[in-house]
């Protein structure tokens, strides 16, 4: 069901896009002196509080079929260490591996509309566990950002997203490893 809804948005998004160009040069508003096709890059993160630490690195590939439309994938790893205090010394792991489709239109001046769809298996291990387990999420994500372009092949972005599956579970059960239903990404792509 979750994935013929992203389906459907990622068609609406194509059809969206095959609008006469001088319409499509009006509405949006990508870069002319952006070269290449590809785009890597992605995105990495570091932090630690309440005896939480947390790394994850996030690498994504993607391709432009056109100056504004942009599809691809993100791959992900997420470690988060909580360490217990000496009165309850119950540290453990949690691995956060992820895989995502996603599809990004430019709408104006760098600011550009997304839709992604994101599956993640969550791992937990360590001296407070006796029996290592693991569960699998679907996430789907919609929002938007705004790509800052550094030169005519690289890129830093902002994005805020909202997760449409943060909540759902039965009997109000939360069916999501995010605290919160927004994401925020900060990351680096370059073209090629």
């Amino acid at each position: 069901m979750k994935m013929k809804r992203f389906f459907a948005i990622v068609l609406a998004l194509a059809l969206a896009m095959t609008v006469s160009n001088e319409l499509k040069a009006q509405m949006f508003g990508g870069p002319d002196f952006m070269r290449g096709k590809a785009v890597v890059g992605g995105n990495a993160k570091l932090g630690i509080a309440n005896r939480n630490f947390h790394a994850g690195v996030s690498p994504q590939i993607g391709y432009r079929l056109t100056r504004s439309l942009e599809i691809g994938a993100r791959l992900g790893y997420d470690l988060n260490y909580y360490f217990g205090t000496q009165y309850a010394p119950t540290s453990y792991f949690t691995h956060f591996f992820s895989g995502a489709v996603y599809i990004n239109c430019d709408i104006f001046s760098g600011i550009y509309a997304q839709v992604e769809d994101e599956v993640m298996c969550r791992l937990i291990s360590g001296h407070a566990v006796e029996t290592p387990y693991s569960r699998w999420f679907n996430s789907v994500f919609v929002g938007g950002g705004y790509h800052q372009y550094l030169s005519e092949r690289s890129f830093t972005f902002y994005s805020i997203l909202y997760n449409l599956s943060w909540g759902l579970g039965l009997n109000g059960y939360q069916e999501s490893p995010y605290a919160t239903p927004f994401v925020i990404r900060v990351g680096f792509c370059t073209t090629l």
